[in-house]
């Protein structure tokens, strides 16, 4: 009954040696959402798999060529406080986990929500130690 507290939901059974992160990297597209604009430090309940936690949004960078496929974006601005991202829009975000460290590998599907705001995306990355602080 010990070993039981010790697991929980996500945890996963690897051969190599598997390292968690609090960061990562990914592309986004927002389906939808009404009067909201996604900036740095936005706060959303992301799902990869069967991680799912709170996650923020530490940087925001907008691509015109994307890991999906498709077009540019356009619903992304930049205004005085950087970059606002509307539905439409499509870029790459550095994510950071509330909580704890998750495991995750470059190619898992995301999509992450907030109240009214939807969006998809594909985790590009995970950023090494040393990169992790932009």
């Amino acid at each position: 009954k010990e070993m039981r507290k010790k697991l929980r939901r996500g945890m996963v059974v690897v051969k190599e040696n598997p390292t968690s992160t609090r960061q990562f990297d990914a592309e986004i597209c927002v389906l939808k959402g009404e009067g909201t604009t996604i900036r740095e430090s936005y706060q959303a309940y992301v799902h990869i798999l069967n991680v799912r936690q709170t996650a923020f949004a530490r940087n925001i960078e907008i691509v015109n060529n994307n890991a999906l496929g498709l077009p540019p974006s356009h619903g992304a601005k930049q205004d005085s406080e950087g970059i606002v991202l509307r539905p439409g829009s499509r870029a790459k975000v550095r994510f950071e986990f509330a909580k704890r460290p998750e495991y995750l590998r470059p190619g898992m599907r995301m999509l992450f929500r907030d109240g009214r705001v939807r969006g998809v995306g594909i985790v590009t990355g995970i950023p090494t130690e040393a990169s992790a602080t932009p």
